[in-house]
């Protein structure tokens, strides 16, 4: 084994810098700092990030912060999460950033949360809260799902319709369905 194969340990100091690097001025160094804390980020860091992504200076800092928490996994920070998705006062890419985190990492209450935005005015909102059900495999969403199937042809900038999305989620959530019956010899769980 080389060195370069030997982890590095990470000191409080870059820590602290990289905390400090999501509010940086620009989105470039603010998504460098939370990539570098992506891998790193541990429960001590709870308070750090809460507190950017209700008081970043701007959008793609609070954005950068929620990006982070979906590996910091404890109750503040999915109660926070939760308050970005439904706060309508927020930037509609911060708060789909928060609804991409919850994907990835959520309690039962997220589900909820989710779904009462994916009628959200913001195309953005709408897609992530998309995206998201259908990683969690949320059944209740299918109605709401195909309706933005057949009708929601906006193209989210740098990703596809939120139509497209809307089908995926639902493709997704079919397969788990499925999946689960199989396993499980599920004879209660109905087919969507």
């Amino acid at each position: 084994m080389g060195t370069r194969d030997i982890p590095k340990k990470v000191t409080e100091g870059e820590l602290y810098r990289a905390l400090l690097g999501l509010n940086a001025r620009t989105q470039t160094a603010a998504f460098e700092a939370a990539k570098f804390l992506y891998d790193k980020a541990a429960p001590e860091l709870e308070a750090h990030l809460i507190h950017i992504l209700k008081n970043g200076r701007r959008p793609f800092n609070r954005a950068a912060a929620a990006y982070v928490m979906q590996m910091v996994t404890t109750k503040k920070t999915f109660a926070a999460l939760e308050r970005t998705v439904g706060d309508e006062a927020e930037s509609p890419r911060v708060r789909g950033e928060a609804a991409e985190a919850l994907a990835h990492s959520h309690r039962r209450k997220s589900h909820d949360v989710l779904l009462r935005n994916l009628n959200d005015k913001s195309k953005d909102v709408r897609f992530w809260c998309a995206f998201a059900l259908g990683q969690m495999a949320e059944r209740r969403a299918v109605p709401i799902l195909l309706r933005l199937a057949d009708s929601d042809k906006r193209p989210v900038r740098g990703f596809h319709s939120v139509s497209q999305e809307a089908r995926d989620a639902i493709r997704n959530i079919e397969i788990e369905n499925k999946e689960h019956r199989r396993k499980h010899g599920c004879v209660f769980c109905k087919p969507l």
